[in-house]
Parts: C-alpha cells; structure tokens; sequence
C-alpha cells in the first residue's frame, strides 16, 4: 500500500548511479519524515522511485482541498479525491504502483458497522483503518483558511492504496502502510492550519481498536 513517493533528501539516487530516480525521502514536497520514510519503502518493496507527478504534493492538495471546502461552505463539503501522490517504483510498470488520495467528507461517510476482514481499525484521529491493500485515516480540521469550520470542523478523509498487494495479510505490512498515511496526514493539517494538528498525534499509534 504505498502512496506518495517522496524524493529522498540527501542523494540516494545518485548513490545509485542513476539521477533519474529518487529515494522516498524527498517525494511529495516532504510529505514522509521520519520512519514513515522506511515504511514506504516497505510498502512498496522499492527503494528508488520516479519523481512525483507535476501539479502533486502537499502544497497543492491543500490549496485543491481548501478551495472544495470554501465552495461547499457551509453546506455539505464539495465531493471529489485529490492525488497528492502517485508512486512509480524504478522497474515498474506504466501503472502507478500505490496512491495516496486526500478528500473532504461528512460525518456519516466514516466507515462503520461490519467492516471487511481486510480492514483493521486502529486508535488515531476520527478513524484509522488499516489493510494491506488499502489504509484509511480521517482527521478533523478547524482552520482560519476553512471559514466556519470553527463550529464544523472540515472531516478530512486520506486513503493510501496499494496496486500490488500481498495474497495474505500482514501486519507489520498494514501498519507500515499506516504510518505513511499518518506522516502525509500531518504534513497536510500543517499546510491547512489546522488547530492541534487536525488532533492527530507527533508520532502514529499503533494500537489496535477493540469493540
């Protein structure tokens, strides 16, 4: 389950010997920091990607999603997914290998009730959903760029999906998939302004939900 492919800081394709790729610390404008750096590349089984694509990254789906929030305002949020990331692995095909997407939602679109065995809920932000084929985290977000989400908070909703998954699940491998969601989750609530971080924690919590 991989979305967003950072550019990895610090050269690691040249390292490589070849300048057309990039390693997964520099995709995206910065979007994975820390272990959500080692996390994609174990999502993805790649250490080498090509450059995100023109027009994504966590500047731009900011600036996509407020404009959706100002135009739904103070209505029901504007529908439709914004790609902050499209991951090519070196090696690959034309096909993106994982994507990270980010929308606005309302409340009753959490996902609730029987979920399917694939998804695991876990204890971060509004929700947390893990699967070794897609993981899932919402946020709520109250920020001055948002105008009335001071009394409704925006629900901001990310889904990181992976093309290739494993035939099993795996735990250590959703949870991977988790903590890239959370880097690139927390990048975009400092990009929106959002107070507190959107209520998401500095580091992932990997603690799985009961009941």
């Amino acid at each position: 389950m991989a979305a967003l492919a950072l550019v990895a800081c610090g050269g690691g394709a040249g390292a490589e010997g070849d300048n057309r790729f990039v390693s997964a610390g520099q995709l995206c404008g910065g979007a994975f920091q820390g272990e959500a750096v080692s996390a994609l590349e174990t999502v993805t089984g790649a250490k080498l990607f090509f450059p995100h694509s023109e027009g994504e990254g966590v500047s731009s789906t900011a600036s996509a999603l407020t404009d959706d929030f100002r135009k739904g305002a103070p209505g029901v949020p504007s529908p439709g997914d914004r790609t902050m990331c499209s991951v090519y692995v070196k090696g690959g095909g034309d096909l993106t290998d994982a994507r990270l997407r980010f929308a606005l939602h309302d409340e009753w679109e959490l996902l609730g009730g029987d979920l399917a065995p694939s998804l695991h809920p876990y204890s971060m932000g509004k929700q947390a959903l893990a699967g070794v084929k897609r993981s899932y985290l919402y946020f709520e977000c109250v920020s001055p760029a948002l105008p009335g989400s001071k009394g409704r908070p925006a629900l901001v909703g990310g889904e990181l999906s992976d093309r290739y998954p494993p035939d099993v699940d795996s735990r250590p491998l959703r949870e991977a998939s988790l903590i890239v969601l959370h880097s690139a989750s927390r990048a975009l609530a400092v990009a929106l302004g959002c107070e507190r971080g959107g209520g998401l924690p500095e580091k992932p919590v990997l603690v799985p939900r009961r009941g």
